[in-house]
């Protein structure tokens, strides 16, 4: 194995991360012992569907090799075959050089320009391949890879809103409870934005983990999450504190001494590299506020696992393509692109859409998680661990997961039963519910979602003018160095003004062009 991760190598077995159990993580040479029973493929996938936590693992069997990463991929695997057997690597910039005559793989490009990351087990780099979110796969003489985990294959719950809060409840408490257990008197930072999920978080160290905690709030001096952030860390009685993004603090951010490594190892070929967060990490670390142990706890992605992406017309019938046309109009927005390439796309994601699953709406969400939350909002974490921190996800707990993914559709949409929950059972008896709070009601997303159905048939120039080019987390001018370092004339515009990721991903790929020596793309 290549890379920063630390694994744990015994028996021809390594591993990396934990499993939670009960209120204890199984790490290191206990994680390996955990899979060492794994005889054969069905007792190994038997294991990584028990599995609940954030790992990766990796086998020898024979002349095999078993391959598997956690439901959410927060440790990514890349392998490719080569004339003396295959290799795999948390590293894919390990791999790239042992490939003669790289090329980019333009559907993978496609992809990855529109939507910020490389759909499938595919890479950027043809050839290259990645473990895909909550799967397993066995190199042999071919390469066969299978889902352990799709939560589009459960069945939907027969259960009341009383029962449902009751259960979620409890579950809140049972999961953040054994975390912070775990943990122990480590010191947590938490990412407080003025939504729920960071709220939560907030709640839940207040009520179990007091000490040794710092929230923080991250953007422009104007940034509508400052005030909401500041006053649910007061009422919590957490410290809290304000990193303003100012030009001096982004100032010549590509030449800091951490970008250039930085760039590579959180995008891996796959994903676009997050830089919100990045200066806010960066500020903590450099002005000595957490010590050297410290684990960040984000609240990536309550809102998602509740139901915040779904849509009234995604209860409706649909075959599998129009569940990924659907699927492509939500998720595949930054650019607009050619209509050949929309439609590989499209052939793509419809082939892991099964076509006889009645609630098409199950498959929408277990496609987001495989994909998007994966490879982008989990992904992201990877500037915790760059920065040499390491990262806990409650939202993403099994039991979370299990529960969210058997709920009917009328408590998931708009996040009924969540917020529900959060406001009456838990920021209730803490006096977090706010007055004036920032989150969109049902009615402005509905409002939104029919805007957004007419901007297609609205001029480009018109479109301009009415949306807003400023952001709350400073993106124009961070996106500018990137810009200027090309030169804006190798940009194609975003489909949207501030669709600000659209320059990062479009740099990355000129970026690995220019450093593969690929420049006949």
């Amino acid at each position: 194995m290549t890379g920063p991760l630390s694994w744990y190598c015994a028996n021809n077995i390594r591993v990396t991360g934990f499993i939670r159990s009960g209120s204890g993580y199984l790490t290191g040479s206990d994680l390996s012992e955990y899979f060492s029973s794994s005889l054969t493929i069905t007792e190994f996938e038997q294991k990584l569907v028990s599995a609940n936590g954030q790992f990766s693992v990796i086998i020898r069997r024979g002349k095999e090799i078993w391959a598997a990463v956690d439901r959410v991929r927060n440790y990514p695997l890349f392998y490719m075959n080569t004339e003396d057997g295959w290799i795999i690597s948390e590293d894919c910039y390990k791999l790239a050089p042992l490939l003669t005559g790289r090329k980019i793989n333009p559907i993978a490009a496609s992809s990855f320009l529109a939507s910020g990351f490389v759909i499938g087990r595919f890479t950027l780099i043809e050839d290259i391949f990645q473990v895909e979110a909550g799967s397993f796969v066995v190199l042999n003489e071919e390469a066969f890879s299978s889902f352990y985990h799709n939560s589009a294959t459960g069945s939907i719950t027969d259960i009341s809103i009383t029962q449902a809060k009751a259960e979620l409840t409890r579950l809140i408490h049972e999961v953040f409870g054994s975390h912070f257990k775990a943990l122990n008197d480590r010191f947590i930072a938490v990412p407080l934005s003025g939504g729920y999920d960071s709220r939560l978080i907030a709640a839940m160290c207040a009520k179990y983990h007091p000490e040794n905690v710092i929230c923080y709030t991250y953007g422009s001096e104007m940034s509508p999450e400052i005030t909401p952030a500041k006053e649910v860390a007061k009422r919590a009685g957490l410290r809290w504190i304000n990193i303003v993004y100012d030009n001096e603090l982004i100032k010549d951010y590509m030449l800091d001494g951490y970008f250039e490594k930085y760039f590579t190892y959180a995008s891996g070929l796959t994903s676009m590299f997050f830089l919100q967060e990045y200066f806010a990490v960066r500020y903590l670390k450099e002005n000595k506020l957490i010590p050297e142990n410290c684990v960040f706890m984000p609240g990536f992605s309550g809102d998602m696992i509740a139901g915040s992406h779904l849509t009234p017309d995604m209860q409706r019938g649909m075959t599998s393509i129009q569940t990924a046309e659907l699927i492509f109009r939500e998720f595949f927005r930054l650019i607009k692109i050619r209509k050949k390439e929309k439609e590989e796309i499209l052939k793509l994601i419809a082939k892991n859409i099964l076509p006889d699953n009645y609630h098409k709406w199950t498959e929408i969400e277990s496609w987001d998680m495989k994909e998007r939350q994966s490879k982008l909002i989990v992904n992201s974490a990877k500037v915790y661990k760059y920065f040499g921190y390491e990262y806990i996800m409650p939202f993403w707990d099994k039991l979370l997961i299990d529960f969210f993914s058997g709920l009917p559709f009328e408590l998931k949409l708009n996040k009924k039963l969540y917020d529900l929950v959060l406001r009456e059972e838990i920021f209730g008896g803490l006096n977090l519910n706010l007055k004036n709070e920032i989150l969109a009601s049902s009615r402005i997303k509905v409002l939104q979602r029919f805007k957004d159905s007419l901007k297609p048939y609205i001029p480009s120039a018109v479109i301009k003018l009415l949306i807003s080019k400023e952001s709350p987390i400073f993106y124009e001018e961070i996106t500018r160095y990137l810009i200027e370092d090309f030169g804006s004339e190798r940009f194609l515009p975003p489909a949207q003004p501030n669709f600000y990721n659209s320059y990062i991903t479009q740099w990355y790929l000129l970026r690995t062009k220019k450093d593969m020596g690929i420049i006949h793309e």
